[in-house]
This record gives structure tokens, sequence and C-alpha cells, in this order.
């Protein structure tokens, strides 16, 4: 009997435990079910609240794709735009146009005026190869290809020469162009720029007259490049009678505006010294402010100038010249500076200049006004009365 007890006590005492723990969890068997599943009904609902909030975090990381779109069109009809600025029309001119350029530049390099690529560009060497051209035409010399110009390339004047050496430079002032001869036939026709005629006051105080001279020359001396003078930078100039010399320019107009010497274009320039050496014949004629070779003139008997030996490319075996005064080639020889390139030996070879010029130069004006060469160019420097 006594285990039957034991067992029952156990049992209930077990009942007792798991009734109390029933209590606890609401999980009796009396319990409403209906109390139990609402707090499961209540959490689910406010799990969707958590997942609307998320919903609007990541609607504004998709906006910004769009703006990048909108830029991307934004950008898009630009390239559009500028396609489309030109007409067919337009664009069918501006071929005409270039084929029309490609036509002068190739009758120009016929006609010995143009020596630049056949490119339909009418740039620098075209403009001034037209201004040549229109020069020898005796028309209106502004460089621009109109109906004048088209008109006398189809029956354009043939250019008259002086005659000379088969290989030489003629230079016709009253034109304002030279003439590159090789082997007796124009190998080039080359605008120019002359003597003015103005006064100027040289950098010594004086007093000199714009002329170029006239008559027939040799090339004595030159200088590679760049050359700085008292009046302006020469570049390579091709000495041909003290002072005076044939070089490069930044400016040629279409008529006569430097101090004395001719002017080219600074790529003709190039051209005629890769062309012609020391020795080669220059003529010049023609023109209105122009001096002969030993004349009274004012600042045309002895520059100074730039007549100092040791020139670079200076070529001593062919410096005497034929015709003009042999006053060039003793004058370099006591000149004290070795080197006439820096601007602070310019005034040294003025020094002799004063020992001839002096007695002829009076008649003009009390002042030495040949103490300075007429020979450099420099766009800058107006002339004063």
């Amino acid at each position: 009997m006594q285990p039957r007890i034991i067992v029952v006590a156990l049992v209930a005492a077990l009942a007792v435990v798991a009734a109390g723990l029933a209590v606890a969890n609401g999980s009796l068997p009396f319990a409403n079910s209906d109390v139990a599943a609402q707090p499961a009904v209540d959490e689910p609902a406010v799990a969707p609240e958590q997942d609307l909030t998320a919903a609007p975090d990541e609607a504004p990381t998709e906006e910004p794709t769009p703006t990048e779109t909108e830029t991307e069109t934004e950008a898009s009809p630009e390239p559009t735009e500028t396609e489309t600025e030109l007409s067919e029309e337009e664009k069918a001119a501006i071929e005409a146009e270039r084929a029309q350029v490609v036509a002068v530049q190739t009758k120009l390099t016929e006609l010995r005026y143009y020596a630049g690529p056949i490119d339909g560009d009418a740039g620098p060497k075209t403009t001034m190869a037209v201004m040549a051209f229109q020069k020898v035409n005796r028309l209106g010399a502004d460089g621009v290809i109109g109906p004048k110009t088209l008109a006398a390339l189809d029956a354009p004047v043939a250019p008259s020469l002086k005659g000379g050496n088969a290989d030489r430079i003629e230079v016709d002032l009253t034109l304002q162009v030279a003439y590159a001869v090789k082997g007796g036939a124009i190998a080039r026709i080359l605008p120019i720029s002359s003597g003015s005629g103005e006064t100027y006051r040289t950098p010594s105080g004086g007093k000199a007259v714009s002329l170029t001279p006239v008559g027939d020359f040799k090339i004595q001396r030159r200088i590679v490049g760049e050359r700085k003078a008292p009046l302006g930078i020469l570049y390579d100039p091709l000495y041909i009678y003290k002072g005076w010399a044939l070089h490069g320019s930044n400016s040629v107009p279409a008529y006569p505006a430097s101090h004395g010497c001719v002017r080219f274009t600074r790529w003709d320039a190039v051209w005629l010294a890769g062309q012609y050496a020391n020795g080669t014949q220059v003529r010049l004629y023609g023109g209105t402010h122009t001096f002969t070779m030993g004349s009274s003139a004012p600042g045309t008997d002895e520059p100074g100038g730039d007549t100092g030996p040791g020139a670079e490319g200076e070529d001593p075996s062919t410096d005497p010249s034929p015709s003009p005064s042999p006053e060039p080639s003793p004058s370099p020889e006591p000149s004290p500076s070795p080197t006439p390139q820096p601007e602070p030996s310019e005034p040294e070879p003025s020094e002799p200049g004063p020992t001839e010029p002096e007695p002829s130069d009076p008649p003009s004006e009390p002042e030495p006004t040949g103490s300075e060469s007429t020979e450099p160019e420099d766009d800058g420097v107006v002339p004063t009365p």
C-alpha cells in the first residue's frame, strides 16, 4: 500500500507543479484562446510599419539616377546644335570658296608668285602672293581675291626684266616687287616695301631721310637669323651697300614704308638667303624715294649703321661690289668691335661714319645727318619731321 501512496503523492505533486507553470505562462486549459492569440496578431501589425519605413529609405537612393539621365539628355543637344549650325547651302558655299582658293594658288604657283601648299587656305602666304600679282598687273594691291584679280589671272601681265647675270635679284621700286632670277628665268616674284621718303630722327640725335639706293650692287655680306639694330630688328639681312640690305620684316605693306632698306616677308627672306650666295648681282631701279651712290642726299652718304666686320655668315671673299663705292669694304676693317650683333656694338660702326659723311652732310642740316644707318627696320619707329 505504501508504494502506491508514494506514487500517488508524486503524481499529485507533479500536477501541482505543472498547474503552476501553466498559470505562469497563461496556458491553463480554461484560459481564453482569443486572449493568447491577440499578441500574435499585434506583433505582425508592427512589422509592416517597419517595412513601410524602410521603403522610403530606398526611394531617395533611386532619385539621383534620373538626375544623371537628365544631365545626359541636357549635354546631348549641344553637339546636335553645333552640327546644325551650318546649313547645306552654307557648307556648299565654303567648299566653293576653298575650291576657288585652290585654283588661285595653283595659278599663282605656275606664274611664280606662290610657293606654298595648295590647300585652299587663304593664309598670309597666299595673301602676299596675291598682293605681288596685283602689283605687277597694276591692280589695287590689297591681297584680296576679287573679281578683277580673278579676271587678271586669266590674262596675266608678263613681268618686265632689266637683264643682267643669269642669277640675280631685280628690285622694281616703282611696282614694289622683286624678281628672283635663276638661270636667266624668273624663279619667284616677291612683294617688297622700300624707303618711305620720310625724315626720321637717328639714335644719335641727327636726322636722316628714308631713301633706298638705286643702281647695280652685289650681296656683300649677310647675317643669319635675327639682327638687332638701332631702329629695329632685321631678319636674315643681305647687305648690298653700306648699311642698306634686303631683309625680312614682320611688316611688308603694299607701299614704301621702310627707313631705306628693302623689306621682304620673313619666309621670303629665308628663301632668298638660301638661294643666293654672297657676290650675287642685285639691281634696284625705278621708284621715287631713292638716291644714287655718292649723292649728297641727307643721311645717305655715310650712314653708321651695321657695317662692322665679323657678322654671322659673312664671306669676305665676296665682299667687293663692282659698281658701288669702295667705301663699304674699308669701313668694316677699322671698326673696333668684332661682332656687330649685340645692341651695345651699334654705336661703334657709326664712329668711322662721321669721318667721311660730315663733309657731305652739311647741305642738309648742321646736324650730322649720316650718323646712323637707315637700314634697320622697326614697325614701332615713327619718322619725325
